[in-house]
């Protein structure tokens, strides 16, 4: 008989019940694959053992002495529900062993507990239905209608049998449950006309195991008149939230357009070109450049030049806000989160810039700590208030600015790496004035013009001296200086019609100037070939010097050498 086993074995592996056969001693003979996996044992330590070393709760070996067979007897198997039937063995007409032949059945105990659940939830909601006051549906996936209320049939003059089964479209005129069903899109408090006249409508998706498997609707067709009273009152409050929405956004709406960046340096207007072409990604963006040079009229034009123009654009000064407070200006926090909080809480510049922009000046001022949350910002697209256990997700682009150097900064360990590379995905250095001074006087005119319309002046402009010496400054306080002299100039002058030298501060006007009659253009011209011929000179002719004494780049001091013929 055993031999006969042993040729069969190949079967018992193919088998997916669990079998092991024991001799008249109670020894293993034979054990397959799914039966060592239930027991939990290896081949080596079952084969040759006695039966109740490999299972010490088997009955197996009491089968050879009762030699009857037992069928769909329960047994626990290391803390899994299986049934099991043993068989005694014969030869000539003697016992000679036992068989078991048993399988893990705790998933079908699960789904058997979960039909008899779903049997009862189906019960009561059959009962729901039966007695809801309003109409309830509830269709398939592909818009066919599996329940319907008392109510419901009652008010459309049908009967049951004439409606389950069919396609709702048949049954109800101006549905849409059927494409509730497919989008999975819940459509709330909508108006839908039945039998001539307007009901409210509400229809919800559900989900079964994860999939969308139809649609639940609900139709109130009492009382309707109050319904649309309390309707109005709730496109009234969407009304004022939106109106709320709007105000907030005007409040932190960008000010300034490319075209307001005032310029007739290649440079410059290089850049406006490229953020024309960057301004609708969602990339974060760094601009690096000396204090006054305009950065920030470069973020303000970013935005208003992307699909979030319409969308709030906050700006942070990360230098002006001490780092106690700062966690709490970006982030926001929930009513009660420390002594002294707002009791009902307050929203963060983060959450407020939501679906906009926010502009992170000073970027370089940011505490390290507070580097790492806004790390995450750009990483999961959440923020989380003090005091709260739930991240808000949120969707912001983030332009961040700064005059320091952040990459000596990175290497000296005073600001995060990976979040310098995660803000310095899209990069504008823009130049100082001092690169551009053909930018002074258009710039200057520009200011002017602002000041007229402000003061309702008549300033006609620069005198030919005051162009001069504006010219002639290494302005390294950049445009903001320059506004800054400027408005001064404008509001100490007594009815002269152009700025004078005498009207410009001390330092700027160090020297007398004498009528040549010479053109401007000429003179400017004259008074910088002067300078760098100097220049050259004091270093022997080494250009990268001289570019580095003039402040400028070295492209910049080889075009002027063509344009002087001093190559």
């Amino acid at each position: 008989m055993f031999n006969c086993l042993d040729e069969n074995q190949m079967v018992f592996e193919e088998l997916t019940n669990a079998i092991v056969v024991i001799n008249t001693t109670g020894i293993v003979t034979h054990i397959n694959a799914r039966a060592l996996e239930l027991l939990e044992v290896k081949l080596e330590s079952a084969i040759g053992m006695p039966m109740l070393t490999v299972y010490p709760e088997s009955k197996l070996t009491e089968t050879m002495v009762t030699q009857k067979i037992e069928r769909n007897i329960r047994l626990n198997v290391h803390n899994r529900a299986c049934v099991a039937s043993r068989v005694p063995l014969f030869e000539d007409g003697k016992v000679i062993g036992a068989i078991s032949i048993f399988d893990d059945i705790t998933r079908i105990e699960q789904l058997s507990s979960r039909i008899e659940a779903d049997r009862s939830e189906m019960s009561v909601l059959k009962t729901v239905l039966e007695i809801a006051y309003d109409g309830i549906l509830v269709v398939d996936s592909n818009g066919y209608i599996t329940m319907i209320s008392n109510a419901y049939m009652k008010f459309l003059g049908i009967e049951g049998d004439q409606v389950i089964g069919k396609h709702v479209t048949e049954v109800i005129e101006n549905t849409r449950m059927h494409i509730v069903a497919q989008t999975g899109i819940p459509e709330v408090n909508d108006f839908q006309e039945i039998h001539g006249d307007y009901m409210v409508a509400t229809r919800i998706p559900y989900y079964v195991d994860g999939k969308l498997a139809g649609a639940i609707g609900k139709v109130i067709f009492r009382n309707v008149s109050e319904l649309q009273n309390i309707n109005k009152k709730f496109s009234r409050v969407e009304r004022e939230l939106k109106n709320l929405k709007s105000e907030i956004s005007s409040l932190h709406r960008a000010k300034y357009s490319l075209n307001q960046i005032i310029t007739s340096d290649d440079e410059i207007n290089k850049l406006k070109n490229y953020v024309n072409k960057l301004a609708h990604s969602k990339s974060s963006v760094l601009i690096q450049g000396e204090s006054g040079t305009g950065k920030e009229l470069f973020a303000h034009a970013i935005h208003l030049s992307s699909h979030r123009r319409e969308m709030p654009f906050i700006k942070v000064n990360c230098a002006a806000i001490p780092e106690h407070l700062l966690e709490s200006e970006l982030f926001g926090y929930d009513k009660g989160s420390f002594t002294g909080a707002d009791k009902n809480g307050r929203i963060g510049k983060f959450e407020l810039a939501d679906q906009g922009t926010i502009f992170l000046d000073e970027i370089g001022d940011m505490p390290l700590q507070m580097q790492a949350k806004i790390l995450r910002v750009l990483q999961e697209g959440e923020v989380e208030r003090i005091g709260s256990n739930s991240p808000k997700q949120i969707d912001v682009r983030i332009i961040a600015a700064t005059n320091r150097n952040l990459k000596m900064m990175v290497e000296e360990k005073e600001f995060r790496e990976d979040l310098y590379y995660r803000l310095n995905v899209i990069n504008l250095m823009i130049p100082p004035l001092r690169e551009r001074k053909e930018d002074i006087i258009l710039l200057s005119n520009h200011f002017i013009d602002q000041l007229n319309q402000e003061n309702h002046g008549n300033l006609k402009g620069l005198s030919e001296k005051t162009q001069m010496q504006l010219f002639s400054y290494d302005w390294k306080g950049n445009i903001r200086e320059l506004k800054n002299v400027i408005e001064r100039a404008y509001n100490i002058m007594e009815g002269e019609e152009f700025i004078q030298p005498w009207h410009l501060p001390a330092h700027i006007n160090n020297g007398k100037l004498t009528s040549t009659g010479e053109p401007l253009k000429e003179l400017v011209d004259a008074a910088e070939k002067k300078i760098i011929l100097e220049r050259l000179i004091s270093f022997k002719g080494n250009k990268s010097r001289t570019a580095i004494d003039l402040g400028i780049s070295r492209m910049a001091l080889h075009k002027k050498l063509e344009k002087y013929d001093m190559k």
